[in-house]
């Protein structure tokens, strides 16, 4: 405005640092008082227009609209409280020891039946349907088969073990029934434990914050917000001023900043204008602002009353606006000069599940892969004591073929003959009756 008007100016502080309110004796204080008394020319800073100030300076049009907003610290992020094993708490600790005792009744069931009932016999070399031999009988429903049927259900992933028997099919079928209920409710419950975990904030809106104890609220013990609630006659700011009056301590701070420092503090929430609300969330991304505007109101070029200067700067402030300038510098001093990352990226973040609430299925896959290895070494000790041929398709059976061969080619033919010399004896074995 000055490179526009051309003027010249220098700037004052005022002594009290507060923006105007009026005393019992209708004297104010501040900087509307400063202009009052014609101690300065002008006031461009955050001053809201007021009917109360209008009546004892004047202002220039609105170069940037606002609201009164609250101000809520936002919820500590704490590790400790996301757990490892999150995915585990949609259901309850009875819950999942249920699950695993019908589980395991589901499948010793299964291996009753399929033992009880003659349809899941069947012919392991079906030369002949009419060899009624029982030596050529099987089921496939052993004790690990049917636990194997039993968690392929359970997992959505099915099995190669198939059901013969009406008795078996009908347990297969309550028991997929049952597993599909559990999983979609799994599912959903996940979901929302995980979207509930992430919205800690207690307070949501005006109506939330007037209605509880716990978090005390106030403002600036000068200004124009203090102004709205005591001069309001909606209900809800009724109560709320009421509250604030006579609480103890006071909830009223001299200034901007020791707010801050209250809701930082925690268990406080800070009434103030939406604009600088605004600037203080571009710089702490430990603030947050909670619901929308209270009301609706601008800044204004404050002059004393009947100044010559106010149909200029109002014109000149229009023209701003027009050509965009007024956004262009509040977008520079709010975001671009702001120091470190913005808040909003943060925000978004935030938004993510903690890395902590999934690390535990992560170590639930190592685990079980470890005991898969331990088991393979386990089955090869086995294998190894009896000298399988099948030894020599595994990993390490090859390896040991490869060693023996670096040994010498008359220790590698002596254990060559020894695994040949044993598959013959097993083959020359007649076959049981």
């Amino acid at each position: 405005m000055a490179a526009i008007l051309k003027f010249n100016y220098t700037i004052i502080e005022v002594q009290d640092g507060s923006y105007g309110i009026e005393d019992e004796t209708g004297r104010w204080n501040g900087i509307i008082g400063v202009l009052q008394r014609h101690e300065a020319d002008l006031s461009v800073s955050a001053v809201t227009i007021t009917y109360s100030r209008v009546e004892v300076v004047d202002f220039t049009l609105p170069f940037m609209h606002l609201g009164i907003s609250i101000l809520l610290a936002r919820a500590k992020e704490d590790s400790e409280k996301s757990s490892l094993f999150t995915f585990l708490e949609p259901l309850s600790l009875p819950v999942w020891v249920s699950l695993i005792g019908a589980y395991l009744s589901v499948s010793f069931t299964m291996y009753l039946l399929a033992r009880f009932s003659p349809y899941e016999w069947y012919d392991i070399e079906k030369i002949d349907e009419r060899d009624r031999s029982i030596e050529n009988q099987k089921n496939q429903f052993s004790v690990l088969n049917s636990l194997w049927f039993s968690v392929g259900s359970l997992m959505q992933q099915g099995s190669d073990v198939i059901p013969r028997a009406a008795a078996t099919r009908v347990v297969a079928v309550i028991w997929w029934m049952f597993t599909q209920i559990l999983i979609s409710s799994y599912t959903a419950q996940l979901a929302a434990f995980l979207t509930v975990e992430r919205m800690s904030t207690p307070i949501e809106s005006t109506a939330d914050l007037a209605s509880q104890q716990k978090i005390r609220y106030g403002t600036l013990k000068s200004g124009s917000t203090m102004d709205f609630f005591r001069e309001s006659r909606i209900p809800i700011y009724e109560r709320m001023w009421s509250v604030m009056e006579s609480s103890s301590p006071p909830v009223f701070v001299n200034s901007s900043k020791e707010g801050i420092a209250r809701v930082k503090a925690g268990n406080y929430a800070y009434m103030m204008e939406s604009s600088m609300l605004e600037y203080y969330m571009e710089r702490d991304c430990q603030l947050q602002s909670i619901g929308g505007l209270l009301d609706s109101k601008g800044y204004g070029i404050a002059l004393p009353k009947g100044s010559p200067l106010r149909d200029l700067l109002s014109r000149t402030v229009l023209q701003l606006q027009e050509r965009t300038i007024l956004e262009a510098l509040k977008n520079k001093w709010w975001r671009d000069m702001r120091e470190g990352p913005s808040c909003a990226l943060a925000a978004e973040t935030s938004r993510t599940s903690p890395p902590q609430s999934v690390f535990g299925i992560f170590y639930v896959l190592i685990t079980g892969l470890i005991i898969a290895m331990l088991m393979a070494f386990g089955e090869y000790c086995i294998e190894s004591r009896h000298d399988s041929f099948r030894l020599k398709l595994t990993v390490l059976g090859k390896v040991r073929d490869w060693w023996l061969g670096l040994s010498g080619p008359e220790k590698a033919e002596k254990a060559r003959n020894k695994l040949r010399n044993m598959q013959l004896d097993t083959a020359g074995q007649p076959f049981p009756k």
